[in-house]
């Protein structure tokens, strides 16, 4: 018995080695960059596939992708349930119906070449998954044909359930390429000055890429004068502009201001927001002053906490009561990698770090009851992710009527992730806090993706080959012409039609896409986080079309 033939009976006897090697490899070659363009995570598959080449029975308990799956889908779903939700209001809705109209008319399309063609429907229905980046809805296909058949274990299962893998692997690489491609083109087209799409985006949104800053001003104007803050608040005269500190007229001591503070002439205010804002409010307000009352040594403190404690994970900081019950005050939520400003409304997340003004005595209490502990945030919640998964399966096997007759089941894909996108936006049921801290979130996400396309590639790579030489050069033409057509005729609405600025749009299209890579190049291209408010704003309208379109493909 030669090396390879060793090598290959090792990893048929010991299925953990085979999985996390597939893994290692997959990670390893998804991270090398050619012209800026890489696989990412979808390099575990084409690995899965070149292994499960190897050998009829190189492939893995079906758990291990349907575990993977279901982690995948259910973490995506919760941390896009507010956004989801939010997303219906203003422009948000009518994005969301184009990125349906779009999805329909791909998946039209990809049905009319696959009969033109003389494909077979799983194939038809792996090429629209790979030709849109589509993991999810590749392995809503995968669950629908494996509950169809009666012996999963036998060749023709095999070779039935590798076919649209097969078409998903082969369409995928210009799914993400065709996208970047005509993002550059529309850039050098339409001329794109990247800092000029910025206002428009802003107008649209709401949100400025602007940083937040503080300045110190001098209490002059009369129409101020008297008055108490929750006054001035509920006015709107300071809009998101927050008072973080105060030092009355003729004192030494600086305090935090509350609702009930009345302004004084002559007080010094310290204030928070975003830097446009800040000069109207210290106009309106009265003179800007030298003294930074954040160098001052006083009383009052400031500190970084991290959010923690589940008792207030979930609810809005107008309901903590911070100030009546520390005299503390929020100034900024930094969530993941970016830096809001406070609005009462805001709910906080696990992981959020908060910065906190409060009196130097007061700052150990506001710490123990926001958590502060960066150990529990990596804590996963067992209890509430079992829960919500299991509620996601229920619903996924629930019969779903056609028109003209028949069924269809949402399945191990799309039950879960409609639960998640619920239980995202509910945040928390009593005790029971539904999300999880960004980083927990990530982890699981990234352990179900990776599991999810090993698991699927090792079980397709055998029937791989063979229907490559039949229909391989085919299939990537077909897959071409479906990521083309569908992107350009995404980009030519959004943009001619509603005139949205370009950094938006391509988060928009990279949603449309779910593909993480063509929201990276976007990124690269305009450094305002504005491709990310699009991309939010339709991901999960557009993950749950295409699970649910897959299979009308497949059925079709």
């Amino acid at each position: 018995m030669n090396f390879a033939d060793t090598a290959i009976q090792l990893l048929l006897e010991n299925k953990p080695l085979l999985l996390f090697l597939v893994i290692a490899i997959g990670y390893f070659i998804g991270r090398i960059k050619v012209a800026g363009f890489s696989f990412g995570v979808a390099a575990v598959l084409f690995v899965g596939l070149g292994f499960g080449a190897l050998h009829p029975d190189m492939a893995l308990p079906d758990i291990v992708y349907i575990l993977g799956l279901v982690l995948f889908v259910y973490t995506i779903g919760l941390r896009s349930g507010p956004s989801f939700f939010a997303s219906f209001k203003k422009s948000g809705l009518r994005d969301n119906l184009v990125v349906m109209g779009v999805l329909v008319v791909s998946a039209a399309l990809t049905i009319a070449l696959g009969k033109w063609m003389g494909l077979k429907s799983t194939l038809t229905a792996g090429l629209f998954c790979g030709s849109l980046t589509n993991t999810p809805a590749l392995a809503s296909v995968v669950d629908i044909l494996k509950h169809s058949i009666s012996d999963p274990t036998s060749a023709a299962a095999r070779e039935l359930l590798a076919e649209p893998v097969v078409g998903y692997s082969l369409s995928y690489p210009i799914g993400v390429i065709g996208v970047i491609f005509l993002f550059q083109m529309g850039i050098r087209i339409w001329r794109i000055d990247f800092k000029k799409e910025a206002a428009g985006t802003a107008e649209i949104t709401g949100v400025s890429n602007e940083e937040l800053e503080h300045i110190n001003v001098f209490v002059t104007q009369s129409r101020f004068i008297g008055r108490s803050l929750r006054d001035i608040g509920e006015s709107g005269e300071l809009g998101e502009v927050l008072i973080s500190r105060r030092l009355p007229y003729g004192s030494s001591e600086i305090e935090v201001p509350g609702p009930s503070t009345i302004l004084r002439s002559g007080d010094t205010l310290t204030l928070v927001g975003l830097a446009s804002e800040l000069d109207k409010c210290q106009q309106r307000l009265g003179i800007p002053t030298g003294r930074d009352l954040s160098l001052d040594g006083s009383s009052v403190s400031v500190r970084r906490i991290f959010v923690s404690n589940k008792a207030v994970i979930g609810k809005s900081i107008r309901e903590l009561h911070l100030y009546r019950e520390f005299q503390a005050i929020i100034t900024r939520i930094r969530r993941g990698d970016v830096d809001m400003p406070r609005r009462l409304d805001l709910t906080l997340e696990a992981g959020d770090r908060v910065r906190i003004i409060a009196p130097k005595e007061q700052m150990k209490n506001v710490s123990k009851y926001l958590g502060d502990s960066y150990q529990r945030l990596s804590e996963v919640d067992y209890i509430s992710i079992s829960i919500g998964i299991v509620l996601g399966l229920l619903l996924g096997m629930v019969p779903v009527p056609l028109p003209g007759g028949g069924t269809f089941h949402l399945g191990f894909a799309a039950g879960p992730l409609i639960v998640a996108l619920i239980l995202g936006k509910i945040g928390r049921s009593g005790r029971i806090v539904w999300v999880m801290s960004l980083n927990a979130n990530l982890t699981l996400r990234q352990m179900g993706a990776v599991f999810f396309l090993a698991g699927i590639g090792l079980k397709s790579g055998y029937s791989f080959y063979s229907t490559f030489q039949a229909a391989g050069f085919q299939l990537i033409a077909l897959g071409a012409i479906v990521t083309l057509a569908t992107a350009l005729l995404g980009i030519l609405l959004f943009r001619l039609v509603f005139n949205m600025p370009y950094n938006l749009l391509m988060g928009v299209m990279s949603a449309l896409h779910t593909q993480p890579a063509c929201l990276a190049f976007a990124n690269e291209k305009d450094e305002t986080g504005a491709a990310n408010i699009g991309y939010a704003t339709v991901f999960p309208t557009a993950m749950v079309m295409k699970i649910l379109l897959a299979q009308v493909v497949l059925g079709w």
